[in-house]
């Protein structure tokens, strides 16, 4: 990637000569490393990065990309120290705050944008069809882990790996689900987009449920921006811009939707993922609702469902106090917004 190693620079953890740069800039406050996934439910940071947004108003830090597959792998990076901050799921959020402590959710970024999309030909037509079935899911403990889960629970299922006869299959890349699902290996699969809307426009799969319809309101938070507390405490200045690139980020979408849906599909190939054909990205890019409100309430129940599937031992008393959002309200403020509110 040639913008590797320069001012705004896309890196990877490892076999990446920049990765040791990486590594020495850990706390300067002349670079911030920010994690981004390979699904447009990070778009907001797809948009910011591919726009010049984010390192516009990160300037004059320097801003380095870390693209992951997963939340498993950005959470390992953020205990690691890897990176300063990232875009994430509630799963890991959560996780990562029962682990260390150490990280502050500062704003929202994404609602909605995950479906349970089940294999053609499959014979799966209501949830006790999944009874036996192979079901793919992006890793242990992930946001959409824990939904496939709860959700199986919810319908008297379990996966095998509680004693239950649902195989839940996780993938080591979601775009794995694409020959898997072509080879039969999986009947089904819950993710977040665009790979609902890729399989389904491939005729690969339907639609047998949209997670919305699980939610009061139909608002579920897919994607925070997450930062080290360590590194916000250093450099308040530069997280506080960070978030500022993240609201405009928003705002571009919101008033710029088609064009904006171009422009995070073109960045997720020059991350190293692939580009959608436009009927499969204009599917994908309505199943989503990109805003700053962290819908700290589905951040708790995620908790609760996590607690109850045994990932955790128990949803920590304290776990709003993960929400630092006066910079967001700030800036908020200043463009005429109201303020969001960190409650369940």
């Amino acid at each position: 990637m040639k913008r590797a190693c320069m001012g705004l620079a896309v890196i990877a953890l490892v076999g990446t000569g920049c990765a040791s740069s990486a590594a020495k800039s850990a706390g300067s406050s002349t670079t911030l490393r920010l994690g981004v996934f390979l699904n447009l439910t990070h778009a907001p940071g797809l948009v910011g990065i591919a726009q010049g947004i984010l390192a516009k108003d990160l300037a004059p830090t320097k801003l380095k990309v870390v693209p992951f597959n997963s939340g498993s792998d950005a959470s390992n990076a953020m205990l690691a120290g890897s990176i300063d901050a990232t875009y994430i799921g509630p799963g890991p959020t959560v996780s990562l705050f029962i682990k260390s402590g150490k990280v502050a959710v500062v704003s929202g970024a994404t609602q909605g944008g995950a479906s349970l999309v089940v294999r053609t030909g499959a014979g799966i037509s209501s949830p006790a069809d999944l009874k036996g079935k192979r079901i793919a899911d992006p890793g242990i403990g992930n946001t959409q882990d824990v939904a496939l889960r709860t959700y199986l629970h919810r319908n008297g299922l379990k996966a095998k790996d509680e004693g239950g006869d649902v195989t839940v299959v996780p993938l080591e890349k979601n775009s794995d689900s694409v020959q898997l699902m072509q080879a039969k290996q999986i009947d089904g699969a819950w993710l977040p987009e665009p790979y609902p809307s890729l399989l389904t426009s491939m005729n690969l799969a339907t639609q047998l449920l949209d997670e919305r319809s699980l939610w009061p309101g139909g608002q579920f938070v897919t994607t925070n921006l997450l930062v080290s507390t360590g590194y916000l405490s250093a450099h308040a200045d530069v997280v506080k811009k960070l978030v500022k690139g993240n609201v405009d980020a928003i705002r571009f979408i919101q008033q710029n939707s088609d064009r904006a849906s171009q422009i995070a599909n073109t960045e997720l190939a020059t991350l190293g993922g692939k580009s959608l054909d436009p009927a499969v990205l204009s599917k994908a890019w309505a199943e989503m609702t990109f805003n700053w409100d962290p819908v700290a309430s589905s951040l708790r129940a995620n908790a609760e469902h996590s607690k109850a599937l045994g990932y955790i031992d128990s949803v920590p008393s304290n776990l709003l106090s993960i929400y630092r959002l006066e910079d967001l309200n700030a800036v908020l403020t200043s463009i005429g917004q109201p303020a969001v509110q960190a409650s369940s």
